[in-house]
């Protein structure tokens, strides 16, 4: 009999032991809600789920809200789960503000930032910066717009964090940007910032995957090792003037949202659940959608890249 309840103690230990070693979020981006106009809904959705999945915790990868009294509702939704929550500034989180204005309104007590779930180490950057002349400069009020060549990119205070924090930690490392690290769209430095993920990486594998938002778009690249999964737009994809489209939606939806006439919206949000294991595997289940009639093949869109309405499934290894 005492050997039988050693057992059963053994069995549940185990049991609490492989628990630990995974680890379960939600992840959503360019939720919009200053130009989508169900905003509050498609959030509640992305809410419902991870609480129907027991996540640990949930992240937004940036370009949420203005920090605006009208969008309070809309916060009062994110902040409604039960377990941590946690942000990645957009660069249209400023359109309007100051950056230090949206931190105060999401409360969001740093930029840049660390913090450890389970067997894991998640890294969040800030490369919401441009250069002017030999100073990095923090977006606010679409400053952005009029500097192109060298907006999206990390400051150097911002990069020795990064090699200091990669250093203090023996876990695996996931790391979240707004701007994509892998790709010309992204990062103005991100070459640099690989680097640095990959001498991290050189005895012992650390940094395993980064996930970004910005581009709209659902893609996966592979780059020494090191996974880079773009997660598409809760929303829609953003067509212009070009494209635009005011028949789809009644005047008072085209008045309370003026923007939207210029996208190509998703019927349902897109998102992921995202479950991580030390055993070495990444298991994305995202959201297969639809567009709102009429699609951008109606529209006559002819983009260089697909434009999906998803967020792909994807079993990565590591």
């Amino acid at each position: 009999m005492k050997n039988l309840h050693l057992l059963l103690l053994l069995g549940l230990f185990c049991i609490s032991c492989s628990e630990k070693k995974s680890v379960k979020f939600a992840v959503c981006t360019d939720v919009h809600q200053d130009i989508i106009h169900d905003a509050p809904q498609r959030l509640q959705t992305f809410v419902k789920q991870a609480q129907k999945e027991k996540a640990d915790f949930i992240i937004q990868l940036g370009d949420f809200c203005y920090p605006k009294e009208q969008n309070q509702d809309f916060l009062k939704v994110w902040n409604s789960f039960a377990g941590q929550k946690y942000h990645v500034l957009g660069n249209h989180d400023m359109d309007v503000s100051s950056k230090e204005e949206v931190m105060n309104y999401i409360d969001m007590k740093e930029n840049f930032y660390s913090f450890d779930q389970g067997a894991f180490h998640f890294i969040v950057l800030d490369p919401n910066f441009f250069v002017e002349y030999t100073s990095y400069v923090d977006y606010e009020k679409g400053n952005y717009f009029a500097h192109k060549p060298t907006r999206a990119t990390l400051p150097q205070n911002q990069l020795d964090w990064l090699k200091e924090d990669l250093a203090q930690t023996n876990k695996k490392v996931i790391v979240f940007s707004h701007q994509n690290l892998d790709g010309e769209s992204g990062v103005k430095n991100r070459d640099e910032v690989r680097c640095i993920f990959e001498e991290a990486n050189q005895e012992v594998k650390k940094v395993i995957a980064c996930f970004s938002g910005h581009d709209h778009h659902d893609d996966y690249h592979e780059i020494n090792g090191i996974h880079y999964i773009r997660i598409n737009s809760m929303s829609y994809e953003w067509v212009g003037k070009e494209f635009q489209c005011k028949e789809r939606f009644p005047d008072e939806v085209n008045d309370y949202r003026p923007a939207l006439k210029n996208t190509v919206p998703y019927k349902i949000p897109v998102y992921a659940i995202v479950e991580v294991n030390e055993q070495g595997y990444i298991d994305i289940m995202g959201v297969e959608g639809d567009f709102i009639a009429p699609g951008p093949k109606d529209l006559g869109v002819n983009f260089d890249y697909e434009i999906s309405p998803s967020v792909s499934d994807r079993y990565l290894k590591f």
